[in-house]
C-alpha cells in the first residue's frame, strides 16, 4: 500500500474511532497535518468531554499503561502531542496488520 493510501485509511479510521464528521479531518497525505489536527481534537475532547476521549482511546486499543504514563507526565504541555503520536502509531499498526492479513501473510 502506498503512503498516500495508508494516510487515507488512517484518516478514515480516526474519523470512525473519534466519531468525527468525515469532513472534519484534513484530506492530506502529510502525516504532520493529520497529527496537528489530532492534537487539537485531543485538547478539545480532554477539556470538554474527557469521558468520551477515554472511550475513544479504549476503542482504538492503545496501551492503557502508556496512556497513564503520558497523562501523569510532569510536562503537561506535551500530553496532547504524545497522545497523538500514540494514537497514530496504534492506528498505523492496525492498518498494516489488516493489510498483511488480507494479503494472506498472517
Amino acid at each position: 500500500m502506498e503512503e498516500k493510501e495508508l494516510y487515507s485509511a488512517l484518516i478514515s479510521k480516526l474519523t470512525k474511532d473519534f466519531s468525527l464528521e468525515g469532513s472534519s479531518l484534513p484530506v492530506a497525505s502529510d502525516l504532520s497535518v493529520i497529527k496537528e489536527f489530532l492534537i487539537n481534537r485531543i485538547k478539545e475532547l480532554m477539556s470538554q468531554d474527557f469521558e468520551r476521549f477515554l472511550n475513544s482511546l479504549y476503542r482504538i486499543d492503545v496501551s492503557e499503561s502508556k496512556v497513564q504514563e503520558i497523562l501523569h507526565s510532569k510536562d503537561k504541555t506535551t500530553i496532547p502531542n504524545k497522545l497523538a503520536d500514540l494514537i497514530i502509531d496504534r492506528q498505523l499498526l492496525r492498518l498494516k496488520t489488516q493489510i498483511l492479513y488480507k494479503q494472506g501473510k498472517l
